[in-house]
């Protein structure tokens, strides 16, 4: 199964084992383009994997990570043991530091702010579209 055919049925499944229907997806994106992406014939940008993991309930690590599991066959178990083995690693070679990211060892510093965390600005970035080959 290519990637592209995984993230369709993850997306398809679980939207329907959540009981959404394609419409209540389009309040992120287009009906249109939702039917696009459950028929493999798009490929999400992190953006959109980001904004359909909202009304999912789901991280949108969780919905990569079951798309990676069912193009695979990995297991969960298995796939995030060997993503916390890699993080691992690049935490000690300090590719996490030099990205300021802390490590599941250490508690991020808070922030203090004097605005509430549900008024701060939300930056725009450039959209990354991933292209699965088949």
């Amino acid at each position: 199964m290519t990637l592209k055919n995984a993230f369709a049925a993850v997306l398809k499944a679980m939207r329907a084992g959540k009981g959404l229907t394609q419409k209540n997806l389009a309040e992120v994106s287009s009906r249109t383009y939702v039917s696009k992406l459950e028929r493999a014939q798009s490929s999400p940008t992190l953006e959109m994997i980001t904004a359909l993991s909202g009304p999912l309930r789901v991280s949108p690590m969780t919905l990569v990570a079951i798309t990676m599991c069912a193009e695979s066959g990995e297991s969960v178990d298995a796939l995030l043991r060997r993503t916390q083995e890699e993080l691992a690693s690049l935490g000690h070679e300090g590719v996490l530091k030099n990205l300021a990211i802390s490590s599941c060892d250490e508690l991020p510093a808070r922030r203090l702010s004097s605005k509430p965390t549900s008024h701060r600005s939300v930056t725009k970035s450039q959209q990354v579209e991933f292209c699965f080959a088949e």
